[in-house]
């Protein structure tokens, strides 16, 4: 136990001071938000795969492995497929927008290419999501720190949500990049290594099977209709995912942000197996365990190196507060500058968020303190935000889609799918069919009705890619 316990207090001090050191120079809201869109493509696919993953794509994952199996996977191999969907279908938009007309923000770019109606829309929709799968953050790292220092969950619960908040407070997008890095390298190499020694410990994958119900290998439980849902729900979410969309916003060119972005979702594949594994080794290993505290039961199962091993790994994939940074952008720069205090100066935008940070941190730990599933909760999360990314694909693909069919095909889909999530998805069907059909229900009809063949905001969208090539060919080699 002393051995776990010291070593996520190192890896937390050290890549504590890692965000700080490189964030000593944020002084302005451009480094603060978007890095001064210069990061490389290496440092795109740390800072995105380190964010996909997070709290629900370890302990949840492995919780519901454990639970039910390797059909668990699913969630975190919908984040590449939604990695594979967002470069060819809306990178190009998001890239453009950045460069163009300097948006920082997901709501900011529809702003640009709808209108003010649909701005607001966004800016529900993505804060309502973040706060849905921020929320499961402090959770999970409660769920591996609680047992080992044997005190109450919720007290860890909130130091760990302070913790958040702190890192949060002093540091910076190029800061979060710079942790990611690291968590990227430990998560990877801690989880395959425990997952090799479990599987080997309870006698290999033959051992398994005739300890355990054949559903526990199948890809396909409970349903195909679930799993499909949760897999294409995840891949259209991405194409507004606010995560996802910093990879253009911080990016220093176009084929640094597609590299990172397609990177990024391949090495979500193999990763998704190895929590996945721990998780059914734990069914036959230690049967009686928590499922939330499944991985670390299982690796200090192993030996207590182990649990060491697998608590900093999970701690690695927590312990990053780019979502919370995301909500607070969203509200300062879309909701604050925006419609609040136009004029406001950077010095006033940076105070701003951080008052936020503060409050948004605290509220979302209260959410996540009633959600009964980390992985239900973040692919909930995923199937409300899918109907603003069928609307946006459409839009791209076919100039007639208006504005106001726009609005309304989000509004309307959105409603059902936020309804139907927290209505305990009636009838057993996922979040995802409802909303799509309303939203494709009311999207189709009114483009065909509408006056115009080509909107005003696809327009603007074709004039920002033709500026973005410009700006590209006149700017120095890095």
């Amino acid at each position: 136990m002393y051995t776990a316990v010291i070593m996520i207090v190192a890896y937390m001090v050290i890549t504590t001071l890692i965000s700080f050191y490189f964030s000593r120079k944020t002084d302005s809201a451009e480094s603060y938000y978007v890095a001064d869109r210069k990061l490389s493509t290496g440092m795109i696919i740390a800072m995105l795969f380190s964010e996909f993953i997070a709290g629900a794509g370890t302990v949840g994952n492995a919780a519901s492995a454990f639970n039910g199996g390797l059909s668990s996977v699913w969630a975190n191999w919908g984040m590449a497929i939604g990695c594979f969907m967002f470069v060819p279908f809306v990178g190009r938009f998001y890239h453009a927008m950045a460069v163009s007309k300097g948006a920082m923000s997901i709501p900011e770019c529809f702003r640009l290419f709808y209108d003010k109606r649909t701005h607001i829309l966004l800016i529900a929709i993505i804060v309502l999501v973040y706060i849905m799968i921020y929320s499961t953050q402090a959770i999970a790292a409660a769920s591996v720190i609680a047992p080992l220092l044997g005190v109450n969950p919720l007290l860890i619960t909130w130091i760990v949500t302070f913790l958040f908040i702190a890192v949060t407070l002093f540091g910076g997008m190029e800061g979060i990049a710079w942790m990611n890095v690291l968590h990227s390298i430990v998560m990877y190499l801690g989880m395959f290594l425990v997952a090799f020694v479990a599987l080997r410990s309870v006698g290999g994958m033959d051992t398994l099977r005739a300890a355990l119900p054949e559903k526990y290998f199948s890809f396909a439980q409970p349903n195909l209709s679930t799993i499909m849902a949760s897999a294409l729900g995840t891949g259209l979410s991405f194409l507004a995912a606010a995560n996802v969309t910093n990879g253009c916003f911080c990016a220093k060119s176009a084929k640094a942000s597609n590299r990172g972005i397609i990177l990024a979702g391949m090495l979500c594949i193999p990763f998704a197996l190895a929590p996945a594994i721990i998780g059914i080794c734990a069914r036959v290993a230690v049967p009686a365990a928590g499922s939330n505290s499944v991985l670390y039961t299982m690796a200090n199962f192993l030996g207590s190196g182990y649990g060491g091993i697998i608590s900093t790994a999970i701690i690695a994939a927590i312990y990053s507060p780019g979502l919370l940074l995301i909500i607070c952008t969203v509200l300062t720069k879309d909701l604050f500058k925006g419609y609040v205090a136009p004029h406001a100066t950077e010095k006033q935008q940076l105070l701003f968020t951080k008052v936020l940070v503060v409050a948004v941190g605290v509220i979302s730990t209260i959410v996540g303190l009633h959600a009964d599933s980390i992985l239900d909760q973040m692919l909930g999360a995923f199937q409300i935000r899918s109907v603003v990314g069928i609307v946006l694909a459409v839009s791209l693909f076919w100039p007639r889609v208006s504005k106001d069919a726009a609005f309304w095909s989000m509004l309307g889909g959105g409603a059902v799918a936020v309804v139907w999530q927290f209505s305990g998805r009636p009838f057993g069907i996922s979040t995802l069919w409802p909303a799509a059909a309303v939203c494709l229900m009311i999207l189709i009809p009114m483009t065909l009705f509408g006056k115009e063949k080509i909107s005003p905001g696809y327009r603007m969208y074709k004039e920002a890619l033709k500026r973005t090539r410009e700006i590209e060919l006149d700017a120095p080699p890095s």
